[in-house]
């Protein structure tokens, strides 16, 4: 019995696929909430998250988030786009599977199966994205690769993007302009490769790293990560073909 918790800020459309799984057989919802932040700690042997991230403003930041706070309890991202470049970026924040917008619910259980046992259900061509982006950063790993280092001042508001404060919050702890703060941000998310501040906060509040470590073990986690779900995809001896 696979242990869920499902994730959806729509309740008609959580309850449903609740009671979808249950009609399936084989797994046990023990929560449907609308955020994150509601999800009581799951088993790590067999449990699944489910998140709907369609509608969860910042689906990258918040899956980010949801791994940095259960490690190693897979996540399954529902509602992601046909692009490659998309399910690359999530499985980079610590996705497990998914499921485009057009994939059938006959896909749902058993991708659910696969990500709780390690595995990967995607298409060819998911898998050969996967293949290149690893590639890529394995490359910027090596010697000489482009590393650009975060300022003091970057350095300072990462440390209170950790503490969880907003731009406004940085702003008047800092004294300077929220204009300031935001071009801060950019470039700290610039430099360090990311697409949500989330990212850089649960990246420093994992870690718990200096800034110029956390510089370098940046691409190293992404990679591994990228790394990971191509594995995923090749236990059962190549990609299972899902709809793409």
């Amino acid at each position: 019995m696979i242990e869920v918790a499902v994730i959806a800020p729509n309740r008609f459309y959580r309850e449903g696929l609740a009671l979808i799984l249950r009609n399936i057989g084989g797994f046990h919802v023990i929560a449907a909430v609308s955020r994150p932040e509601e999800i009581a700690p799951l088993s790590a042997v067999r449990g699944v998250i489910l998140f709907d991230v369609v509608d969860s403003g910042d689906g990258l930041g918040a899956v980010g988030s949801l791994a940095a706070r259960n490690p190693g309890l897979p996540i399954v991202v529902l509602g992601v786009s046909e692009d490659e470049v998309d399910i690359i970026a999530y499985a980079e924040m610590g996705a497990a599977g998914y499921l485009t917008r057009e994939q059938p619910i006959a896909e749902l259980g058993r991708t659910i199966e696969s990500a709780a046992t390690g595995e990967l259900r995607c298409s060819p061509r998911v898998a050969a994205a996967l293949s290149h982006r690893v590639a890529e950063l394995t490359a910027e790993l090596r010697p000489g690769g482009p590393l650009e280092p975060l300022s003091r001042r970057e350095a300072e508001i990462t440390e209170l993007l950790e503490q969880g404060l907003s731009n406004q919050e940085i702003s008047r702890r800092l004294c300077i302009a929220l204009p300031t703060v935001k071009n801060h941000v950019h470039h700290i998310l610039d430099k360090l490769g990311l697409r949500a501040r989330a990212e850089a906060a649960s990246r420093a509040r994992r870690q718990r790293l200096n800034h110029s470590a956390l510089i370098r073990s940046n691409n190293g986690v992404r990679a591994n990560r990228a790394e990971t779900a191509l594995h995923r995809a090749d236990a059962r001896g190549g990609p299972v073909s899902a709809p793409s």
